[in-house]
């Protein structure tokens, strides 16, 4: 069933999920994470839930009853193993945006998408492939070289930047429903500039110096694609690497080894339910559970 059928263009209305649409989505997206889990199980890869999915975990022991996503970090090695695995065993069900290909959509978190659904927000209306998901957030390398670490997390930050601004100069119409000021006129203006390259071209570089440091046994590891970037991101890696397990939905999952210093870093008293004006809900403009309706 179709719940939302619109057309692809930037006068679309935003909506937001009421509580019946998120249980049905949180079924669909068990079936995305009992793939993965599988997958990861059979071949020796890691991953950790992080962020709205580890407090899930922790203050539910599954979904936050108003979110709508999962999101899990992997280490790079294991999340390049991953992909080859999804594409050559498992493409007829899912497919994976990746910040190297060359259509990427200026993406630099990728996606699992379950083939046969669709979860389109503002950001996606050009995607042909734009199914319900679940985002992967990489782990990357941060060499334990003092100079060698600041530049890439300045190369980082600054790209991520441009990129940040190049992506508002070439969607402005669609994102100036969600923000403007002055702030936005300014990255407009800025993306301008740098507009001389393309949007998945920028997302490659961005991509590039995330994962510039290749050595794994290095002391310390960022995610540089969430909110915190490079520097304020930075973990020792047997701390955050030394995965912790935990329930999430009736499924033995992991959380980061030091998920307490982690979430309250992010979101202070993490266990402490926020009042319903404080919860966060994403936007889209098109969703459909297709043959996964229940």
């Amino acid at each position: 069933m179709r719940l939302h059928h619109v057309a692809k263009n930037a006068e679309n209305d935003l909506s937001t999920m009421d509580k019946g649409e998120i249980e049905k989505l949180h079924q669909v997206l068990l079936i995305i994470l009992d793939d993965m889990l599988s997958v990861c199980k059979d071949n020796s890869l890691d991953f950790a839930l992080i962020g709205g999915t580890a407090i899930g975990a922790l203050r539910h022991k599954g979904f936050i009853p108003w979110d709508d996503d999962i999101d899990i970090a992997m280490p790079r090695a294991d999340f390049e193993m991953f992909c080859d695995i999804i594409n050559s065993e498992l493409l007829e069900k899912y497919s994976i945006l990746h910040p190297q290909e060359k259509h990427n959509f200026g993406r630099v978190i990728p996606k699992i998408r379950l083939k046969g659904t669709e979860y389109r927000t503002i950001l996606e209306q050009d995607l042909d492939d734009c199914g319900i998901f679940i985002d992967i957030y990489i782990i990357e390398n941060i060499f334990d070289n003092l100079i060698l670490m600041y530049f890439q997390g300045v190369m980082c930050i600054f790209l991520g930047f441009i990129l940040s601004c190049t992506r508002l100069y070439f969607r402005k119409k669609e994102l100036e429903k969600l923000t403007n000021g002055m702030s936005f006129k300014i990255k407009g203006i800025i993306g301008k500039i740098f507009s001389f390259a393309t949007l998945d071209q920028w997302a490659r570089w961005t991509d590039y110096w995330h994962s510039f440091c290749k050595d794994s046994d290095t002391k310390r590891i960022s995610i540089p694609a969430d909110g915190k970037h490079y520097f304020g991101g930075i973990q020792l890696r047997k701390d955050f690497c030394n995965f912790y397990e935990c329930v999430f939905e009736g499924r033995k999952c992991y959380l980061p080894g030091n998920y307490d210093s982690y979430l309250r870093g992010y979101y202070n008293d993490y266990m402490q339910i926020p009042p319903v004006e404080k919860r966060q809900r994403n936007q889209y403009i098109a969703y459909d559970l297709g043959k996964y309706k229940q």
